[in-house]
């Protein structure tokens, strides 16, 4: 007999998958009751109460498609009425938000297809638009359950932010977030994702990260897109401050803060989602 959860979270990494650092999944086994199936096709175990599924992805694009397929395709879990939440840490502009902020995404693109010519490119000339929009009022619902909770912050991110002369606070907010297999930082590189953006008719985006895309066409192609939502809390700027060095502020990173108000808004939204 299928599980039939009312949500799906889906956070990228356990602390095996990311060389001992904090963890994406601990911190929902610690929250909840779960219970533990192992399922064929999927690199971790399905965790489930009667009402959330847990269903760690595994970094990157394929690993994520790979879940959500077989997911979507088995018969372990019914995903019908379900609401599918990744909950992660992402990078961000630091015109846009600050270390710790939380961005629900209503726009998800894909940074990688696209055609290079040494330093121009464009849009894939095949027939496909690699840009998700996101039901508008799941995304609302969203980020109104997530502005209930007190954000935290700490003084490795303010450190951070004394770098990049930003002194602001955790706050919530919504907007674009870049699916991408490559883990890209520095001015020149984010330059040409706002080009992509603006190719696409955006104006900028909020978050950038590994998982969004694949999990987006994938559930376009069992047409479970509308029952998407992507909560990412910033753990780090995706560009060097000024008159820094990108190999240097690449590994500037407040990752336990971003994990923590991850889960933080994340469970608010859960919650929130499996009373509706």
């Amino acid at each position: 007999m299928s599980l039939e959860p009312a949500v799906v979270v889906l956070p990228a990494f356990a602390q095996d998958d990311n060389d001992g650092d904090a963890s994406e999944v601990a911190p929902w086994l610690e929250a909840y009751d779960f219970a533990s199936t192992d399922v064929d096709g999927l690199a971790q175990p399905l965790y489930h109460t009667d009402d959330i599924v847990l269903a760690p992805t595994g970094i990157g694009k394929a690993p994520t498609a790979t879940t959500i397929a077989t997911l979507a395709a088995g018969d372990a879990v019914s995903l019908d009425d379900a609401t599918m939440v990744t909950v992660g840490i992402a990078g961000a502009p630091p015109s846009v938000g600050t270390l710790g902020s939380v961005f629900v995404a209503d726009a998800v693109v894909d940074w990688d297809p696209k055609i290079r010519l040494d330093d121009a490119f464009e849009l894939p000339r095949w027939n496909t638009e690699y840009l998700w929009e996101l039901d508008p009022d799941l995304v609302e619902r969203a980020a109104a359950a997530a502005r209930t909770v007190e954000l935290a912050d700490s003084d490795r991110a303010r450190a951070i932010r004394e770098r990049y002369g930003d002194d602001r606070s955790p706050t919530v907010g919504v907007g674009p977030t870049i699916g991408s297999d490559e883990l890209y930082h520095g001015r020149e590189i984010t330059a040409e994702v706002e080009r992509l953006c603006a190719a696409y008719g955006l104006d900028g985006f909020a978050t950038t990260e590994m998982e969004s895309a694949a999990t987006a066409v994938a559930l376009e192609r069992f047409g479970l897109l509308d029952q998407y939502v992507s909560v990412r809390s910033v753990s780090n700027f995706d560009r060097e401050p000024p008159g820094g060095d990108p190999v240097e502020s690449i590994d500037a990173l407040a990752f336990d803060l971003g994990v923590e108000n991850a889960v933080t808004a994340g469970r608010a939204v859960v919650d929130a989602l499996r009373d509706a």
